[in-house]
């Protein structure tokens, strides 16, 4: 039985794990009754995830790109496309929801992608 092509890039970059944390993360500020900002740090790993996912696919045609000049093209499209997406969902998080929801999506952004860098330590004959 096969996965379906979802569950590559949340094996691949540690979703579970991201999520698990900021549902830590989120648990903390609503004890705390900073709602607003455990409402952001959902959205900002919900971000971080639709980030990458996206970078994911466009990975993915890259590779099955038949010329350079596609794939050159598809890469500075992406990746200035992923940050424009990035900067008007912040700026819409900010209108709507206020500063405190701000900061909880930009700490919630910072905590998936500091996660994604910490090495995965593996014990052998544990799996």
């Amino acid at each position: 039985m096969s996965r379906p092509p979802l569950f590559e890039p949340i094996e691949l970059f540690r979703l579970r794990r991201s999520g698990l944390l900021a549902l830590i993360a989120i648990a903390i500020l609503f004890s705390l009754q900073f709602y607003a900002a455990a409402l952001g740090v959902l959205l900002g790993v919900g971000l971080f995830a639709m980030n990458l996912i996206l970078l994911y696919e466009a990975g993915r045609s890259l590779l099955s790109a038949s010329s350079k000049g596609t794939g050159r093209a598809l890469a500075a499209g992406s990746s200035i496309a992923r940050l424009l997406m990035m900067g008007v969902a912040l700026w819409l998080v900010s209108a709507f929801l206020g500063r405190e929801a701000l900061l909880g999506a930009c700490g919630g952004l910072f905590l998936s992608q500091v996660h994604l860098h910490f090495p995965i330590r593996r014990v052998e004959g544990v799996t």
